[in-house]
């Protein structure tokens, strides 16, 4: 089950983060999942961040068509930047889903967008060793009054997805391949 928690030292989303930025942390143990411990962390971020979860995915839906007509980026238009590059040779630049890799490492991957209203940063921190876990963390800089209204709006919902994406991910089998 996940738990909210602390950005771990090691992340180098520390290095993106300023104290007036929003930034959440939520975790998951790994233990019993030897799979989800040692795949690539590409293919971890994707495993997680492909979840079909059924009221999510309403969400964002209902999302896009609300900020369509503001001139925010949906999921639609971010997808068409995939790439058929297989998910575990994926560098900065390409796409997980509708998250662009910022940077990636053995045990953590930065994915995000740059936004009008505000940037944000997902890292996907993974913890090797006798008590294994994933940090799933985001940091959203808002540039406007909108982006502030926009995350006070969204927040509730994103938490929920935030847990729930963490904790399927555990409880689900692996359909990514390298």
């Amino acid at each position: 089950m996940s738990v909210s928690d602390t950005l771990p030292n090691e992340s180098v989303l520390h290095t993106y983060y300023s104290p007036r930025d929003y930034l959440d942390v939520f975790s998951v143990s790994l233990e019993g999942r030897p799979d989800l411990q040692e795949v690539d962390i590409r293919v971890l971020a994707d495993h997680m961040l492909m979840a079909d979860i059924g009221w999510m995915n309403a969400l964002l839906s209902l999302r896009d068509k609300v900020v369509k007509p503001l001139g925010l980026k949906t999921t639609d238009d971010l997808a068409l930047e995939q790439s058929d590059t297989p998910v575990g040779e994926r560098q900065p630049g390409d796409r997980i889903g509708f998250f662009r890799i910022f940077r990636v490492s053995d045990n953590e991957i930065i994915l995000g967008e740059d936004d009008w209203h505000q940037d944000f940063r997902l890292s996907l921190f993974r913890r090797q060793g006798d008590r294994p876990r994933v940090y799933a963390s985001t940091c959203c800089k808002r540039h406007n009054l909108f982006g502030h209204a926009y995350l006070a709006l969204i927040l509730p919902f994103h938490k929920k997805i935030a847990s729930t994406v963490l904790d399927n991910a555990v409880a689900q089998k692996m359909t990514s391949a390298a």
